[in-house]
């Protein structure tokens, strides 16, 4: 992370951040950017009118003084020349204690404006909300206005309005001051026309709101005697207004109506709350170094456990999923200082003394509430994506009753409240330092951890062969420095091939076989299975029994429960390739998952089975996919987005009523995000360059299995089918037709996945071994989709994608009603074995499916490995499939909670 990186965190981030959630906020609320716009700006100087109010009076004084000091500096001037005069003039100034540095103070409200301005700048210019959008009489919100054209050449009027306001805002406002002053203001709103005049629309709509309330700020100061009141006044309104907008339907808010309309209310009563906590606190008697230190103590906890401990026990659960796990920590880092240092600093600094106490104690009841949800409120929401959206979102809301939240945030008040009404301020800020030196010590720790995470990615690209030799890692990991021949394929003997497409869902083959319906011809020989049951609805409960059978389902896996979690998932991953490997038949493994119970491949599990080459592919294409469509070098970092860890770590250590809130069906309030691009690009790359790893040759029959986890990264390509760096809006018929946007995203991933296995397929008959070989491509679990085909279960992430080429298969591709498991794969590759066995448990592999046989799936209380184990997968309900037809409800019992 460069300094102009951390400077732009420091400075920038945070207003950018306000500015992107109430903008978010309010066109949620209003359907209308335009009208958004106008909220924004009415809010952000709301929140800042505390700040402009002490700035002016500061601006105030000093003007004072100066005319105060003004005969007596003259006096001396006329007297006095040289060092002589400056050091008489320094002289007074202490007689009259003050300080040249006072004036300075007097630029704080502009000071403040810069960071507000360049964040207004940079997110109202490339909001891709804004750009199309009309208001009234500005057609393109995200254009220049273009108001007025004479003779072909166009006027923008409005940053020509803007500055109008502007300078009858500051005659009203400089009245009482000298000519320079004035001259300094007059000359400002020259700036901004000269930097706005060329600007979006939407940008100088957003100034000109501000000039506005300016303009009503200066008014009311100049006219009103009580100029608080007003504001309480229109407060009021716009709370009411809030308040019965959202219970009467007029927003568009979806479950957030009560939430919006507490709000309301809240800001009415706010003017009055806070009277009241003035009072409590003029009565309430504390030395200021003791309640300093209570606030930085508590802002510190804080700090270090938003920007350290959380982002690195997420980085270290999944060390894959992130491009430069340093850069995400000190970006997060940053970003947390920023937010829970540095901006309550300034509030600090700008507050009096009744307003420092409330913020002591207000700061030690919020670290306090922190870390009651982050380590007594967490709770399991089901499968999160890489992409940091939780597919099951009504869990969030499901996770605790609303009791719970009552008692954290009771317990959160009284807590610190005690300590501060006997006075025990420095024992409170003691165990806030403790909790500090506790949260530095977990995150050293689980900075080890990652660590060795790292260390073994960095592993990845060894090679082992049958021969047991192991070639040296290239030297860089895009680089394509592979055997010849990742895949063999015999043209004299059989070939079997086990493709596993990580989250394809087989329900939703249907829309896209209506979308590209080539692909029925293309999969020339297969039969789909749309009723496919998977055991799980995450890799950690589906992808075992797809290599080991009915031997390692999650059920069974607990069932041994004296035998190492690891142990088991070894096991499972390697049964076929014993099977294959032991009757002379060529293994070849890529890119395997779950080894050890882990999401990073250990390519060490298979060293000792014979005739057995396996590696990973994952990055090793990434060059050359990118050189290949002209797509920039820096597009795959650009493409991570990595603010997302500081949103999520708002949702741990919130209470669970605002989660679901915060979560935001997966946008996390963000008006344009960074898509999932470099993650998309190290799985699809592989999957686009298959065809080129394999080769013909007349050796011995061949056993493959290659793992791909496409499907997963959803968000990063176009309706065309290419991975796109930038993010990806899609048309309102698009998501109409598929039912969300989300849905939109993963068809299109989805369909640009197919297309490419297709296109491998096209290889493998050019190369004359497409009869000879079965394949078998497979998927853990499925997926959240709009238009499913189940009827009100909620049961889509359970319905896997299946489908079967047998050797000598033709035709356009078949549908299958008969009811399979991924369990099913072991049975369906070795079937022309002659009793095939587990050869670690010794059961048959070639066993019929029996309709008697009570099955159930599960659901775990985490998709994150280390969450589970040593010895068993933590369970957080089973749920019994009674019928056959898994897109029946009647086929579904209830789901029993698990002790």
């Amino acid at each position: 992370m460069s300094i102009t990186e951390v400077l732009y965190t420091l400075i920038i981030w945070f207003p950018f951040a306000l500015v992107e959630f109430l903008f978010v906020l309010f066109k949620k609320i209003l359907d209308e950017p335009g009208l958004a716009v106008i909220a924004v700006s009415i809010c952000i100087n709301t929140l800042l009118l505390p700040i402009y109010t002490v700035a002016d009076r500061w601006q105030h004084e000093e003007r004072l003084a100066q005319k105060r000091m003004k005969p007596k500096l003259d006096e001396i001037r006329a007297v006095f020349k040289g060092d002589e005069r400056q050091m008489i003039i320094n002289t007074y100034y202490r007689h009259m204690r003050y300080s040249p540095l006072y004036a300075l103070r007097s630029s704080v409200g502009l000071v403040l404006q810069i960071p507000f301005f360049f964040a207004a700048y940079q997110f109202l210019s490339h909001s891709p909300t804004l750009a199309g959008s009309s208001f009234y009489f500005l057609q393109n919100l995200g254009e220049a206005d273009h108001l007025l054209t004479i003779r072909g050449f166009s006027i923008n009027i409005m940053p020509l309005v803007m500055t109008l306001i502007n300078v009858v805002s500051a005659m009203v406002y400089a009245k009482d001051m000298g000519n320079r002053e004035k001259a300094q203001l007059y000359g400002m709103a020259l700036v901004f026309l000269v930097l706005l005049y060329n600007s979006p629309s939407g940008l100088v709509l957003y100034w000109t709101c501000n000039n506005i309330f300016s303009l009503g700020k200066n008014l009311a100061s100049a006219v009103l005697k009580r100029p608080s009141w007003a504001l309480q006044i229109i407060t009021t309104i716009a709370g009411l207004a809030l308040a019965a907008g959202a219970l009467l339907g007029r927003f568009r808010l979806d479950r957030y109506a009560f939430l919006i309309a507490g709000l309301g209310f809240g800001i009415i009563a706010a003017p009055f709350a806070w009277k009241w906590c003035m009072k409590k606190a003029q009565r309430f008697h504390a030395p200021e170094k003791d309640l300093r230190l209570l606030f930085f103590s508590s802002c510190a906890a804080l700090f270090l456990l938003m920007g350290a401990l959380i982002p690195l026990q997420v980085m270290a659960s999944e060390a894959s999923d992130f491009a430069e796990p340093l850069r995400y920590v000190i970006r997060t880092l940053a970003q947390s200082f920023t937010a829970c240092v540095l901006v309550p600093g300034v509030i600090w600094a700008f507050a009096n003394e009744g307003i420092r106490k409330m913020l002591a104690a207000g700061s030690a009841m919020l670290a306090l509430l922190a870390l009651i949800c982050m380590f007594a409120l967490s709770a399991s929401y089901g499968v999160m994506t890489n992409g940091f959206k939780i597919e099951q979102p009504e869990l969030i809301s499901r996770a605790f009753p609303l009791w719970v939240n009552a008692a954290a945030l009771a317990a959160a008040a009284v807590v610190p409240a005690v300590f501060l009404l006997v006075k025990q301020h420095k024992i409170l800020a003691g165990v806030y330092n403790a909790v500090t030196i506790a949260i530095v010590t977990m995150s050293i720790i689980t900075a080890v951890e990652l660590g060795t995470e790292l260390n073994a990615l960095q592993q990845t690209t060894t090679v082992l062969d049958g021969g047991g030799s192991t070639p040296p890692p290239p030297q860089s990991a895009d680089a394509l420095s592979l055997p010849a021949t990742v895949f063999p394929f015999t043209a004299t003997g059989v070939n079997t091939f086990i493709m596993f497409i990580d989250r394809a869902m087989g329900a939703a083959l249907n829309m896209a076989l209506d979308e590209a319906p080539e692909l029925r011809e293309q999969y020339d020989g297969f039969v789909w299975y749309p009723n496919s049951l998977s055991f799980g609805n995450s890799t950690l409960g589906g992808l075992l029994p797809i290599y080991g059978g009915y031997d390692y389902t999650p059920l069974e896996l607990n069932a041994h429960s004296g035998e190492l979690l690891s142990d088991k998932a070894n096991e499972a991953l390697t049964l076929l390739p014993k099977v294959f490997g032991e009757v002379g038949a060529r293994v070849s493994i890529t890119d395997p998952s779950m080894t050890n119970m882990r999401f990073v491949s250990d390519l060490a599990v298979f060293k000792d089975i014979p005739n057995v080459t396996v590696q990973n592919l994952d990055g090793r294409f990434n060059k050359q996919y990118m050189d290949a469509f002209h797509l920039e070098e820096g597009s795959f970092l650009e493409s991570f987005d990595f603010d997302i860890l500081f949103r999520y770590t708002l949702f741990r250590i919130s209470i669970p009523l605002l989660r679901y809130g915060i979560h935001y069906k997966g946008i996390w309030w963000r008006d344009s995000a960074a898509n999932a691009f470099g993650r998309g690009l190290t799985e699809y790359s592989s999957l686009y360059y298959l065809g080129s790893l394999c080769a013909v040759d007349n050796g011995t029959d061949t056993f493959s299995m290659f793992f791909n986890e496409t499907t997963h990264e959803q968000g990063a390509f176009t309706k065309e089918g290419q991975l796109s760096p930038s993010p990806i809006s899609f048309p309102a018929e698009d998501i109409d037709r598929f039912g969300s946007e989300d849905s939109a995203e993963y068809m299109y991933t989805f369909i640009a996945a197919l297309k490419a296995v297709a296109a491998w397929l096209a290889d493998l008959r050019a190369l004359g071994v497409y009869d000879n070989t079965r394949i078998i491509i497979v998927s853990d679990h499925g997926a959240s989709f709009s238009k499913d085909l189940f009827e009100g279960t909620g049961m889509s992430g359970f319905n896997p994608l299946l489908m079967v080429k047998d050797f000598g298969a033709c035709g356009p591709l078949s549908v299958s009603p008969v009811f399979m498991t991924n369990a099913d794969v072991p049975s369906i590759v070795t079937q022309d074995m002659r009793d095939p066995k587990n050869p670690h448990r010794g059961t048959s592999l070639s066993r019929p499916f029996r309709n008697s046989d009570p099955l159930q799936v599960v659901g775990l209380i985490s998709s994150t490995p280390s969450k589970h184990g040593p010895y068993l997968l933590n369970l957080s309900g089973v749920r019994p499939l009674i019928g056959r037809d898994i897109f029946k409800a009647a086929s579904w019992g209830e789901w029993e909670s698990v002790q």
